[in-house]
């Protein structure tokens, strides 16, 4: 009678133990890094409000007056990268970054996951 509560037991753990697994996030697994710097969607190409003197200032006029969306833009690839959420670029408005997200090549779009400012290291 011990043996078989025993046994019962340690099945009793085996299955809790399989039941608390998880699968794998496909949206985890398909995390990309891309870097550049947040500007939107008009400044992207080329357009300046000449009286707004930090570039920070210009984006978020452009994106609160204008109707621009914030964009991730790469200054080594010439390529501004559609970002689907508009709310965490805003704080890193003309700031260098690093966005992890997965790539959305038919929409041009970052599902993005996460934004946090790019550290350089100056001179190192």
């Amino acid at each position: 009678m011990k043996v078989a509560a025993i046994g019962m037991f340690g099945l009793l753990i085996l299955a809790v133990g399989l039941s608390a697994q998880k699968s794998p996030d496909i949206s985890i697994q398909n995390r990309e890094i891309f870097t550049g710097v947040i500007t939107d969607s008009l400044c992207a190409i080329g357009h300046h409000i000449d009286v707004i003197k930090s570039e920070k200032n210009c984006v978020l006029t452009c994106v609160q007056f204008e109707g621009a969306q914030f964009v991730l833009y790469n200054a080594e690839t010439a390529r501004d990268y559609k970002l689907d959420d508009q709310q965490q670029p805003k704080a890193f408005a003309g700031q260098e970054v690093i966005v992890i997200g997965s790539y959305d090549k038919a929409s041009n779009a970052i599902h993005v996951i996460q934004v946090r400012p790019k550290i350089t290291y100056g001179g190192l």
